[in-house]
């Protein structure tokens, strides 16, 4: 009679995945992976912060040009042809904080009363009609339009004129405004996450 004999699979202290793996290489590679991720993220999240930073001041930048793009057009329009009361020249007002000027309108109708101001942490543009007497004081209820330009603004920066081919400090007496030939803005703006800031300036020629 002929025997057979049954060999018995002796089982493997190490349970064996489908993917070929054992249980203890398997936690040995999770464990790896945990060291290097935890060794990498320091590194990850400063280059991370490092794009938002450079993205902050790209936009600052921007917007500061923009905003001085703005002034330096509204000078060269500045004019004070059709005006409904007497003056010699576009400029009316012209001191540290702010600067008021006539600019010629699109059509044959009166120049609009255009002012920039630095106030607070903002730089403002407003506008309105001409009025037909010369203020005496140029407050905000001659103006219909206020528009924020800039905000985030740092320090002290001021408006400086041209006077005569030299840099002047203002006031400008009132008897010296036609001989404005330019305004220098200076200013240094931040980004929202108070990290960095950006020195902007322009020197915008004045219209005649």
């Amino acid at each position: 009679m002929r025997q057979t004999s049954t060999s018995r699979s002796h089982s493997s202290p190490e349970t064996i995945l489908p993917g070929g793996f054992s249980v203890v290489e398997l936690l040995v590679g999770l464990a790896l992976a945990l060291c290097l991720a935890t060794a990498a993220a320091p590194l990850w999240l400063s280059l991370e912060s490092a794009g938002v930073q450079e993205a902050e001041r790209t936009v600052q930048w921007l917007q500061g040009r923009v905003a001085l793009a703005r002034l330096e057009r509204d000078l060269r329009l500045a004019s004070s042809r059709g005006c409904l009361f007497v003056v010699d020249g576009p400029v009316l007002d012209a001191t540290a904080s702010q600067v008021v000027f006539l600019e010629h309108s699109a059509d044959a109708s009166p120049p609009v009363l255009v002012e920039w101001e630095m106030t607070g942490d903002s730089l403002m543009r407003r506008w309105g009609p001409c009025p037909i007497v010369r203020p005496s004081v140029f407050g905000h209820g001659l103006f219909t339009d206020h528009k924020t330009m800039l905000e985030r603004l740092e320090g002290r920066g001021a408006f400086t004129y041209v006077v005569g081919g030299a840099e002047t400090d203002g006031p400008i007496p009132e008897r010296e405004l036609t001989l404005v030939d330019a305004v220098i803005l200076r200013m240094t703006v931040g980004d929202q996450l108070g990290q960095s800031s950006e020195n902007l300036g322009t020197e915008a020629r004045v219209g005649r």
